[in-house]
């Protein structure tokens, strides 16, 4: 018996590996204490934890960037004396930003692309 076809664009569909991302959603919610001390867990880890779980389970690069860039853009102090927040978090929202802008690029580069190739094929058959 054959395997049913699986939509290319889900990339993570087995149970294990989706189950320890839940895994991971849950222990962000469970440890995650907002106004707790800028230690590396609260400000690094668990944020690092979160996001890998949330690209796992949704496969799209270009909302995790975007929520990427919002939450750290939102957690930026570049006068705090905290590293996280004057160094961590607005060089984050940075490089979430040009990972955004690029992956726009390139679906936007794809679709003119396919619309050329379609309009070549359409004067091809005419």
């Amino acid at each position: 018996m054959s395997e049913p076809s699986r939509d290319p664009r889900m990339l993570h569909t087995r149970p294990g590996p989706r189950l320890l991302a839940l895994a991971g959603v849950a222990l962000v919610f469970i440890f995650y204490r907002p106004g707790a001390d800028p230690g590396l867990l609260q400000s690094v880890m668990l944020p690092l934890i979160a996001l890998l779980s949330a690209w796992y389970l949704t496969g799209s690069v270009v909302a995790i960037a975007f929520g990427v860039m919002l939450l750290a853009a939102a957690h930026s102090d570049r006068d705090s004396a905290a590293m996280a927040e004057a160094v961590i978090y607005p060089g984050l929202a940075l490089l979430a930003g040009a990972v955004l802008v690029i992956a726009l690029l390139w679906r936007f580069n794809a679709a003119m692309q396919r619309r050329r190739a379609e309009r070549r094929r359409e004067q091809e058959d005419t």
